[in-house]
């Protein structure tokens, strides 16, 4: 993959993890139950890794 891809999948893949990250956070107070808040935290959290070592992969190259 060319870097110009790596990284907007790097920054896509860390702006949907922080709308999962909010999701989960907030979510409980909505009354959803906990295995839908937990996993969209975990996915947030799973995406945001991946989206940094996306970004992190471009500037090392």
């Amino acid at each position: 993959m060319s870097k110009n891809v790596c990284r907007m999948i790097g920054i896509n893949a860390m702006i949907i993890s922080v709308f999962l990250l909010i999701g989960g956070l907030y979510l409980p107070q909505a009354g959803i139950s906990s295995f839908v808040t937990t996993s969209c935290l975990v996915a947030g959290v799973l995406l945001l890794l991946v989206g940094i070592a996306f970004y992190k992969i471009l500037k090392t190259d």
